[in-house]
């Protein structure tokens, strides 16, 4: 049972990580090229996707944590805190930042307004949150530190 629930975790966060990071990395590449049509096109046909993988990384979360109970891991060691936390950052960006910011963009017609939101800064700082918190999700729960 463990290992089944083991290989789930990890397809979990591999389905999670490919619709929610995979998606944003193509849609960003598309963007970048410059044609307003095809980029609200993209986005209009990844935002289920994506939310899909949003919802994904929960099950991850989920599924991860019956796993460590099973297992016998003492739920407050510290590397299982630190992937709370991390966990928290992940979410929060996503559901908080990444999928307001794509609604808007789906939401912007071609145009001056729908190019600076392609360039919104505040994007920026929710990939970056969202790559630090799969990158430190990743290392806490390999090595398992502290």
């Amino acid at each position: 049972m463990i290992e089944a629930l083991l290989f789930l975790h990890i397809l979990l966060f591999v389905f999670s990580f490919a619709f929610t990071a995979g998606i944003g990395i193509l849609s960003q590449k598309i963007a970048a090229k410059g044609d307003a049509n095809l980029t609200l096109a993209v986005f209009r046909t990844a935002q289920p996707l994506s939310m899909a993988g949003g919802f994904g990384w929960i099950a991850t979360a989920l599924v991860g944590g019956a796993l460590a109970a099973m297992m016998g891991h003492d739920m407050a060691a510290t590397w299982l805190v630190w992937s709370y936390a991390a966990f928290a950052v992940l979410i929060l960006s996503g559901f908080l930042m990444h999928a307001p910011w794509q609604a808007k963009v789906i939401a912007t017609p071609p145009g001056p307004a729908l190019d600076a939101l392609l360039k919104s800064p505040s994007h920026r700082i929710a990939n970056i949150l969202s790559a630090i918190s799969v990158l430190a999700i990743l290392y806490l729960m390999t090595a398992r530190p502290g």
